[in-house]
Order: structure tokens, then sequence, then C-alpha cells
């Protein structure tokens, strides 16, 4: 593993999103990861036991009185509210405050990682990293995301080149993709692309927006740079994972490096060697 020469991002246009089911490691990396191409794969969370462990009952008798942040889709205010009010909150249909409980970090709840398996395609590097570290620069994963009927994740793309996946438990969500390329009439994701207001943002009717239903029991990889925007047809409960391989790992170093952060020119080094990023941390070079 090493940092390489600037690189050139590659993607693929597509008209919809395939479902994919038995599918091999070698088949998603020449199909969709070394191409940038979203997929949903089916076959992958049945054996998870958050499939039958997860619900609103078991997060509220769990952690009900832990205090999370909950953001305001209308008006990106943001609370702190216990698991327990969030979810009494979800129970009313027509709640006009639209209230979303997303980017729970699991790892703070370490018996939470044994109830799902890490999906076989998506190796993550970051995982070599000690937890402190990741933390600290905000790349500790996988998250949680509870969410409300009708609440949704503005439209963004992933940071630093990450690529992503997300995996529904429960609940069905929407969600609309744009090609990395289409930046100029995403206006860096101020649009609501469920609700465009083409008065304000008139470039985006140049957009070509893709829709794709996830269902309970689907993950969807999202590749490096993709704009998306996400939100719940129905109360959900899902799970979610930024992530950094030989797919992505020049992009991810690039981008780094362009944030002219000296830290970046270390990272190379520390994915390939652990044990350096534990001396740099307990030093305070990171």
């Amino acid at each position: 593993m090493r940092q390489k020469n600037k690189c050139k991002l590659v993607w693929t246009s597509i008209d919809f999103v395939e479902r994919c089911s038995h599918l091999s490691c070698d088949e998603f990396v020449d199909k969709y990861a070394s191409v940038g191409k979203p997929v949903i794969i089916t076959d992958v969370m049945q054996d998870w036991k958050a499939m039958k462990k997860w619900d609103l009952d078991f997060f509220k008798s769990h952690y009900g009185s832990i205090e999370h942040v909950v953001k305001n889709d209308k008006n990106e205010d943001r609370a702190f509210m216990t698991i327990a009010d969030y979810i009494d909150y979800m129970s009313v249909e027509n709640s006009d405050e639209c209230l979303y409980l997303a980017n729970w970090v699991v790892s703070y709840y370490p018996e939470l990682l044994e109830d799902y398996k890490e999906p076989i395609y998506f190796s993550n590097w970051f995982q070599r990293l000690p937890r402190k570290l990741l933390q600290k620069y905000e790349y500790d994963n996988p998250e949680i995301f509870i969410g409300h009927k009708g609440t949704s994740v503005g439209l963004h793309k992933d940071p630093s080149s990450c690529a992503a996946w997300l995996g529904l438990i429960s609940g069905r969500k929407k969600i609309i993709f744009f090609t990395p390329e289409q930046k100029d009439v995403l206006y860096e994701g101020k649009v609501d692309a469920f609700n465009p207001n083409l008065e304000k943002f008139p470039l985006y009717a140049k957009a070509k927006p893709v829709e794709v239903i996830l269902e309970p029991g689907e993950i969807i990889y999202i590749p490096p740079n993709w704009w998306h925007q996400v939100k719940n047809l129905e109360n959900s409960i899902g799970m979610g994972n930024l992530f950094v391989n030989e797919s992505n790992s020049e992009l991810v170093f690039q981008s780094f490096i362009e944030k002219g952060d000296i830290k970046a020119y270390l990272l190379p080094l520390i994915l390939e060697f652990p044990l350096v990023s534990r001396f740099m941390l307990f030093i305070g070079i990171l």
C-alpha cells in the first residue's frame, strides 16, 4: 500500500440501480467498485442478528436513557434527545418537526457490533487503526440511523472520496443518485432533490437523477463522490459505513492531501503500519 500519482475518478452513468445476489468479491470489484457504479446486494444481511433483534422496542428498552443529537430537516437545527424520547416521537404520525436521529456510532456500544457482519465486499482499512484515532477524526464507523417517516438526509457526497454502504434493517428508504460530474448543477447540495426549487436553483433542471427504493434486508453500495439524498418512506432503522480499501485508496489519499493537512501525508504509512499510528497517537503527532 503506498500513495501513487494523482489519480482520476472513474464512474459509470446509469439509468437504474441494479439488484444482485450471489455476488462474488471479484464480480463486485469488476462490475461495480472498479467502474464506480452503485449496486444493491440483496442476500448479505439475512444472517445478521440485527435483522431479528433491532427494532424500536429493543433500542428503547436497552438504550433509552442515552442522549444523542437529532437534526431537524426543515431548518438544520440540532438538539439532544434521549433514544426513548425519540422513539416515542416516532409514534406521532404527522409531526411538524421532522427530527432525524442519525450517525449514532455503534462502537461506543461494542455489544451491538456482534449483531452484524461486515460485508465481505467492503473491506475497510480504517479498521486497522486505533479506535481512539478514528473517533478523534470522526471516521469511526459503522453508524446507526433511526428515522421518522418523511425525514431525509440532505443531498451530499461522502467525505474524502470514501466509498460507503447502507444496510436497511426495517422500513423503506428512497435514494436519489447523481453521478459525480453533475456537481455544478447541484449547488453544493443545497437543493432538495425530493422537492427542488427551480426558481432558486435553476441549473438543477439539467440534473439527471436516478431513484431507487431500498427494502429491508438490502445493502446499497455508494461509490466515491456520488451525490445522493436519502428519505425515509416509513419509520426505519438502518446501518451505514464509510470505507477505504484498494478500490478507492488513491482517491482518499489525494483528497486528504488536497485539504492541506500535513497529517494527510502520513495516512498511507499508518494504514500500512498500524503500530506506527499507535505510537504517533501516544506522542501527540496524530
